[in-house]
Protein backbone atom coordinates (compact mmCIF):
# COMPACT_ATOMS: atom_id res chain seq x y z
CA UNK A 1 0.00 0.00 0.00
CA UNK A 2 1.34 3.41 -0.95
CA UNK A 3 1.69 5.75 2.04
CA UNK A 4 1.54 9.53 1.60
CA UNK A 5 0.93 12.66 3.57
CA UNK A 6 -2.01 13.76 1.41
CA UNK A 7 -4.23 12.02 -1.13
CA UNK A 8 -6.01 14.30 -3.60
CA UNK A 9 -9.08 12.74 -5.22
CA UNK A 10 -9.58 14.43 -8.58
CA UNK A 11 -6.99 15.70 -11.01
CA UNK A 12 -8.49 18.70 -12.73
CA UNK A 13 -7.92 22.40 -11.95
CA UNK A 14 -8.72 22.20 -8.22
CA UNK A 15 -6.93 18.95 -7.49
CA UNK A 16 -3.76 19.82 -9.38
CA UNK A 17 -3.62 23.28 -7.78
CA UNK A 18 -3.91 21.68 -4.34
CA UNK A 19 -1.25 19.08 -5.10
CA UNK A 20 1.33 21.56 -6.33
CA UNK A 21 1.16 23.52 -3.06
CA UNK A 22 1.85 20.34 -1.10
CA UNK A 23 4.62 19.25 -3.45
CA UNK A 24 6.27 22.63 -3.03
CA UNK A 25 6.05 22.09 0.73
CA UNK A 26 8.01 18.85 0.07
CA UNK A 27 5.16 16.68 1.28
CA UNK A 28 4.34 13.31 -0.24
CA UNK A 29 1.17 13.82 -2.26
CA UNK A 30 -0.63 11.62 -4.73
CA UNK A 31 -3.42 12.58 -7.13
CA UNK A 32 -6.01 9.87 -7.80
CA UNK A 33 -7.97 10.61 -10.95
CA UNK A 34 -10.17 8.66 -13.34
CA UNK A 35 -10.13 11.35 -16.06
CA UNK A 36 -13.87 12.13 -16.23
CA UNK A 37 -13.69 15.88 -15.67
CA UNK A 38 -16.80 18.04 -15.65
CA UNK A 39 -15.33 20.26 -18.39
CA UNK A 40 -14.61 17.39 -20.80
CA UNK A 41 -17.56 18.44 -22.98
CA UNK A 42 -16.10 21.91 -23.67
CA UNK A 43 -13.53 22.53 -26.40
CA UNK A 44 -12.09 25.67 -24.79
CA UNK A 45 -11.77 27.34 -21.41
CA UNK A 46 -12.32 31.09 -21.17
CA UNK A 47 -11.72 33.76 -18.55
CA UNK A 48 -8.75 31.89 -17.06
CA UNK A 49 -5.76 34.26 -16.84
CA UNK A 50 -3.07 33.19 -19.29
CA UNK A 51 -5.15 30.28 -20.61
CA UNK A 52 -8.01 31.99 -22.45
CA UNK A 53 -9.12 29.80 -25.35
CA UNK A 54 -7.02 26.79 -24.37
CA UNK A 55 -8.65 23.36 -24.24
CA UNK A 56 -9.44 22.28 -20.66
CA UNK A 57 -7.65 18.97 -21.19
CA UNK A 58 -4.54 20.80 -22.42
CA UNK A 59 -4.54 22.99 -19.29
CA UNK A 60 -4.97 19.90 -17.15
CA UNK A 61 -2.13 18.03 -18.86
CA UNK A 62 0.21 21.00 -18.47
CA UNK A 63 -0.69 21.33 -14.79
CA UNK A 64 -0.18 17.62 -14.15
CA UNK A 65 3.22 17.74 -15.83
CA UNK A 66 4.21 20.65 -13.62
CA UNK A 67 3.19 18.99 -10.37
CA UNK A 68 4.67 15.60 -11.30
CA UNK A 69 8.02 17.26 -11.90
CA UNK A 70 8.30 17.48 -8.11
CA UNK A 71 9.86 14.32 -6.68
CA UNK A 72 7.33 13.92 -3.85
CA UNK A 73 4.26 14.04 -6.14
CA UNK A 74 2.61 11.09 -7.85
CA UNK A 75 -0.42 10.16 -9.95
CA UNK A 76 -2.68 7.12 -9.86
CA UNK A 77 -4.97 6.90 -12.88
CA UNK A 78 -8.13 5.17 -11.74
CA UNK A 79 -11.20 5.35 -9.59
CA UNK A 80 -11.43 5.59 -5.80
CA UNK A 81 -14.21 3.29 -4.62
CA UNK A 82 -14.09 3.88 -0.88
CA UNK A 83 -12.43 6.03 1.78
CA UNK A 84 -12.32 4.92 5.40
CA UNK A 85 -10.38 5.78 8.54
CA UNK A 86 -9.73 9.10 10.22
CA UNK A 87 -7.28 12.01 10.25
CA UNK A 88 -3.78 10.61 10.28
CA UNK A 89 -4.81 7.23 8.89
CA UNK A 90 -7.24 7.41 5.96
CA UNK A 91 -7.35 4.45 3.58
CA UNK A 92 -8.41 4.96 -0.02
CA UNK A 93 -9.40 1.81 -1.88
CA UNK A 94 -9.77 1.46 -5.63
CA UNK A 95 -7.41 1.00 -8.55
CA UNK A 96 -4.58 1.17 -6.02
CA UNK A 97 -4.83 1.35 -2.25
CA UNK A 98 -3.37 4.42 -0.53
CA UNK A 99 -2.91 5.37 3.10
CA UNK A 100 -2.92 9.12 3.76
CA UNK A 101 -2.78 11.41 6.77
CA UNK A 102 -5.09 13.92 5.06
CA UNK A 103 -7.49 13.85 2.11
CA UNK A 104 -8.47 16.59 -0.32
CA UNK A 105 -11.66 15.91 -2.30
CA UNK A 106 -11.65 17.60 -5.70
CA UNK A 107 -13.68 15.25 -7.87
CA UNK A 108 -16.11 17.95 -8.91
CA UNK A 109 -19.78 18.07 -9.72
CA UNK A 110 -22.07 16.36 -12.19
CA UNK A 111 -24.54 18.34 -14.33
CA UNK A 112 -27.92 16.62 -14.42
CA UNK A 113 -29.45 17.51 -17.79
CA UNK A 114 -33.17 17.37 -18.59
CA UNK A 115 -34.17 14.20 -20.42
CA UNK A 116 -34.73 15.87 -23.79
CA UNK A 117 -33.54 13.96 -26.89
CA UNK A 118 -30.64 15.72 -28.61
CA UNK A 119 -29.80 18.01 -25.67
CA UNK A 120 -26.81 16.04 -24.34
CA UNK A 121 -25.20 15.85 -27.78
CA UNK A 122 -24.98 19.67 -27.84
CA UNK A 123 -23.89 20.11 -24.21
CA UNK A 124 -20.74 22.19 -23.84
CA UNK A 125 -20.87 23.29 -27.47
CA UNK A 126 -24.05 25.19 -28.33
CA UNK A 127 -26.11 24.17 -25.28
CA UNK A 128 -24.41 25.73 -22.26
CA UNK A 129 -24.95 27.17 -18.81
CA UNK A 130 -22.46 30.00 -18.25
CA UNK A 131 -22.42 33.04 -20.55
CA UNK A 132 -19.07 34.15 -19.12
CA UNK A 133 -17.59 30.84 -20.28
CA UNK A 134 -19.32 30.58 -23.67
CA UNK A 135 -21.27 33.79 -24.35
CA UNK A 136 -18.66 35.63 -26.40
CA UNK A 137 -18.38 32.78 -28.93
CA UNK A 138 -22.18 32.31 -29.07
CA UNK A 139 -23.05 36.01 -29.24
CA UNK A 140 -25.26 37.83 -31.76
CA UNK A 141 -27.35 34.84 -32.75
CA UNK A 142 -30.89 33.62 -32.08
CA UNK A 143 -30.62 32.24 -28.58
CA UNK A 144 -32.93 30.12 -26.46
CA UNK A 145 -33.23 30.10 -22.67
CA UNK A 146 -34.75 26.91 -21.28
CA UNK A 147 -36.73 26.86 -18.04
CA UNK A 148 -36.31 23.58 -16.15
CA UNK A 149 -37.75 23.82 -12.62
CA UNK A 150 -38.10 27.60 -12.52
CA UNK A 151 -37.94 30.61 -14.82
CA UNK A 152 -34.22 31.59 -15.05
CA UNK A 153 -34.76 35.31 -14.49
CA UNK A 154 -31.09 36.01 -13.79
CA UNK A 155 -30.08 34.62 -17.18
CA UNK A 156 -32.97 36.39 -18.89
CA UNK A 157 -31.52 39.73 -17.77
CA UNK A 158 -27.85 38.80 -18.06
CA UNK A 159 -28.01 37.53 -21.64
CA UNK A 160 -29.06 40.91 -23.04
CA UNK A 161 -25.34 41.78 -23.28
CA UNK A 162 -24.74 38.81 -25.58
CA UNK A 163 -27.85 38.77 -27.75
CA UNK A 164 -30.80 40.96 -28.66
CA UNK A 165 -32.73 37.96 -30.04
CA UNK A 166 -33.64 35.79 -27.05
CA UNK A 167 -36.56 33.38 -26.71
CA UNK A 168 -37.60 32.05 -23.31
CA UNK A 169 -38.74 28.44 -23.54
CA UNK A 170 -41.11 28.21 -20.59
CA UNK A 171 -41.25 24.42 -20.94
CA UNK A 172 -44.41 24.10 -18.89
CA UNK A 173 -43.11 26.19 -15.97
CA UNK A 174 -45.61 28.77 -14.70
CA UNK A 175 -44.64 32.44 -15.07
CA UNK A 176 -45.71 34.77 -12.26
CA UNK A 177 -47.13 38.24 -13.04
CA UNK A 178 -43.96 39.81 -11.62
CA UNK A 179 -41.78 37.64 -13.85
CA UNK A 180 -43.94 38.39 -16.87
CA UNK A 181 -43.55 42.14 -16.30
CA UNK A 182 -39.75 41.80 -16.06
CA UNK A 183 -39.66 39.67 -19.21
CA UNK A 184 -41.64 42.19 -21.24
CA UNK A 185 -38.89 43.89 -23.22
CA UNK A 186 -37.82 44.28 -26.85
CA UNK A 187 -35.69 41.41 -28.11
CA UNK A 188 -37.16 38.80 -25.74
CA UNK A 189 -39.88 36.44 -26.95
CA UNK A 190 -41.69 33.70 -25.04
CA UNK A 191 -42.81 30.19 -25.95
CA UNK A 192 -45.06 28.41 -23.47
CA UNK A 193 -44.98 24.87 -24.90
CA UNK A 194 -43.01 22.00 -23.41
CA UNK A 195 -39.74 21.17 -25.20
CA UNK A 196 -39.64 17.55 -26.42
CA UNK A 197 -36.53 17.50 -28.63
CA UNK A 198 -33.44 19.33 -29.85
CA UNK A 199 -32.52 19.29 -33.53
CA UNK A 200 -28.81 19.68 -34.28
CA UNK A 201 -25.98 18.77 -36.63
CA UNK A 202 -22.89 17.40 -34.88
CA UNK A 203 -23.68 19.31 -31.71
CA UNK A 204 -24.57 22.58 -33.43
CA UNK A 205 -28.14 23.34 -32.36
CA UNK A 206 -30.61 24.33 -35.07
CA UNK A 207 -34.01 24.24 -33.36
CA UNK A 208 -35.99 22.87 -30.45
CA UNK A 209 -39.22 20.97 -31.02
CA UNK A 210 -42.26 21.79 -28.90
CA UNK A 211 -44.91 19.28 -27.88
CA UNK A 212 -47.40 20.76 -30.37
CA UNK A 213 -45.03 19.86 -33.23
CA UNK A 214 -43.68 23.36 -33.88
CA UNK A 215 -39.98 24.08 -34.24
CA UNK A 216 -38.38 27.13 -32.63
CA UNK A 217 -35.24 28.01 -34.55
CA UNK A 218 -32.08 28.98 -32.65
CA UNK A 219 -28.31 28.64 -32.77
CA UNK A 220 -27.54 28.68 -29.04
CA UNK A 221 -29.38 27.51 -25.94
CA UNK A 222 -28.80 28.25 -22.26
CA UNK A 223 -30.17 26.43 -19.23
CA UNK A 224 -29.42 26.15 -15.51
CA UNK A 225 -28.64 22.55 -14.62
CA UNK A 226 -29.13 20.73 -11.36
CA UNK A 227 -25.68 19.96 -9.92
CA UNK A 228 -24.64 17.18 -7.57
CA UNK A 229 -21.31 15.72 -6.41
CA UNK A 230 -19.77 13.46 -9.04
CA UNK A 231 -19.10 10.85 -6.34
CA UNK A 232 -20.61 9.88 -2.99
CA UNK A 233 -17.18 9.60 -1.31
CA UNK A 234 -17.55 12.77 0.74
CA UNK A 235 -21.08 12.01 1.84
CA UNK A 236 -20.10 8.43 2.75
CA UNK A 237 -17.31 9.83 4.94
CA UNK A 238 -19.87 11.93 6.78
CA UNK A 239 -19.16 15.31 5.19
CA UNK A 240 -22.14 17.65 5.47
CA UNK A 241 -23.68 18.81 2.19
CA UNK A 242 -25.23 22.21 1.58
CA UNK A 243 -28.41 22.56 -0.48
CA UNK A 244 -28.86 25.45 -2.93
CA UNK A 245 -31.39 26.16 -5.69
CA UNK A 246 -28.78 24.84 -8.15
CA UNK A 247 -28.01 21.61 -6.31
CA UNK A 248 -25.79 20.21 -3.55
CA UNK A 249 -22.12 20.69 -2.67
CA UNK A 250 -19.85 19.89 0.26
CA UNK A 251 -19.86 22.40 3.09
CA UNK A 252 -16.42 23.92 3.79
CA UNK A 253 -14.98 26.71 5.90
CA UNK A 254 -12.59 29.49 4.84
CA UNK A 255 -9.71 26.97 4.86
CA UNK A 256 -11.62 24.54 2.60
CA UNK A 257 -12.08 22.14 5.53
CA UNK A 258 -15.15 19.93 5.39
CA UNK A 259 -17.06 18.98 8.54
CA UNK A 260 -14.91 15.82 8.85
CA UNK A 261 -11.50 16.40 10.50
CA UNK A 262 -8.63 15.84 8.10
CA UNK A 263 -10.81 16.08 4.99
CA UNK A 264 -10.67 19.14 2.75
CA UNK A 265 -12.65 19.89 -0.42
CA UNK A 266 -12.00 22.25 -3.32
CA UNK A 267 -13.35 23.31 -6.70
CA UNK A 268 -16.93 23.04 -7.88
CA UNK A 269 -17.49 20.28 -5.31
CA UNK A 270 -17.22 22.91 -2.57
CA UNK A 271 -19.09 25.86 -4.09
CA UNK A 272 -22.45 26.43 -5.83
CA UNK A 273 -21.17 28.05 -9.05
CA UNK A 274 -18.82 26.45 -11.59
CA UNK A 275 -15.64 28.39 -12.42
CA UNK A 276 -12.25 27.21 -13.62
CA UNK A 277 -10.50 30.17 -12.01
CA UNK A 278 -12.24 29.69 -8.67
CA UNK A 279 -11.60 25.94 -8.81
CA UNK A 280 -7.88 26.59 -9.11
CA UNK A 281 -8.01 29.24 -6.38
CA UNK A 282 -9.83 27.03 -3.87
CA UNK A 283 -7.46 24.17 -4.72
CA UNK A 284 -4.53 26.45 -3.92
CA UNK A 285 -6.17 27.35 -0.60
CA UNK A 286 -6.94 23.73 0.24
CA UNK A 287 -3.39 22.60 -0.48
CA UNK A 288 -1.79 25.27 1.69
CA UNK A 289 -4.33 24.82 4.49
CA UNK A 290 -3.88 21.05 4.42
CA UNK A 291 -0.13 21.50 4.84
CA UNK A 292 -0.70 23.82 7.79
CA UNK A 293 -3.10 21.28 9.28
CA UNK A 294 -0.40 18.60 9.10
CA UNK A 295 1.83 20.94 11.11
CA UNK A 296 -0.91 21.70 13.65
CA UNK A 297 -1.06 25.35 12.63
CA UNK A 298 -4.73 25.64 11.61
CA UNK A 299 -7.05 27.05 14.26
CA UNK A 300 -9.62 24.62 15.63
CA UNK A 301 -13.27 25.45 16.08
Amino acid sequence: MRKVDVAVVGGSFAGVSAAIMLARARRRVVILDEGRTRNRFASASHGFLGQDGAAPQAIRRKGLAEVLAYPTAGLIEGRVERISGKAGAFVLEGTESVQAARVILAYGQRDVLPDIPGLAECWGRTVVQCPYCHGYELADRRTGLLAVEAIPMHHATQLRDWTDDLVLLENGVAVTPEEAAALDRPGLAREAGRVVGVRHTNGAIEAVELEDGRDVMMRALYLVTWQEPASALGEDLGCVLEETPMGRHLKVDEHQRTTVPGVFAAGDLARPYPSATQAAATGNTAGAACHQDLLGLLPTD
